[in-house]
């Protein structure tokens, strides 16, 4: 043996003949999905613990984050699997829906619970909070992009998938 033969790196192992093609098709997709379920867990979990709401409102967003934490384990554990993107799309619509549709149910917070004072008097809310209204909104907002951006990405993962045929039946 020379020794150019005896430093010379072992071969890396073979893989299946599609399995690199599945790892690699959308991982940095997946990556990013995996991201956006793992804010979302975050979120409810903060909101959960913090949010303010009441005690009924408290267990309710606990409950979606063990939920949504369930979901980012299957997606962690099973990387190259297309049901726990399904499941992850499917939830992130689900989501983005109730959302929007407990949106108006948070009050009225574009007038602050002043009356308007005559005169200009700037005693309600900032132009950006009319707009918006207010952190709360703010933040529902912010949850509903969150979810809308998981769903299309677990939309483009599985049509990436689909393409390369990786990951189509398990």
């Amino acid at each position: 043996m020379s020794a150019a033969e005896a430093v010379r790196p072992a071969a890396a192992p073979r893989l299946p003949a599609g399995a690199s093609a599945a790892r690699t098709s959308g991982a940095p997709v997946h990556v990013l999905l995996t991201g956006c379920v793992a804010a979302s867990v975050a979120a409810h979990g903060w909101t959960a613990v913090g949010g303010g709401h009441g005690a009924g409102w408290s267990l309710v967003m606990a409950a979606m984050a063990v939920a949504c934490s369930f979901c980012l384990a299957d997606l962690v554990r099973r990387p190259e699997a297309a049901e726990p993107v399904r499941m992850a799309l499917s939830t992130a619509v689900a989501m983005a829906v109730v959302h929007v549709l407990v949106l108006p149910l948070m009050g009225d917070h574009t007038s602050g619970g002043h009356p308007a004072h005559p005169g200009g008097a700037a005693t309600g809310p900032s132009a950006a909070e009319s707009l918006t209204g207010g952190a709360e909104h703010s933040a529902m907002l912010a949850l509903i992009v969150l979810e809308l951006t998981a769903a299309g990405l677990a939309t483009g993962l599985l049509r990436r998938r689909a393409r390369s045929g990786a990951g189509l039946l398990r």
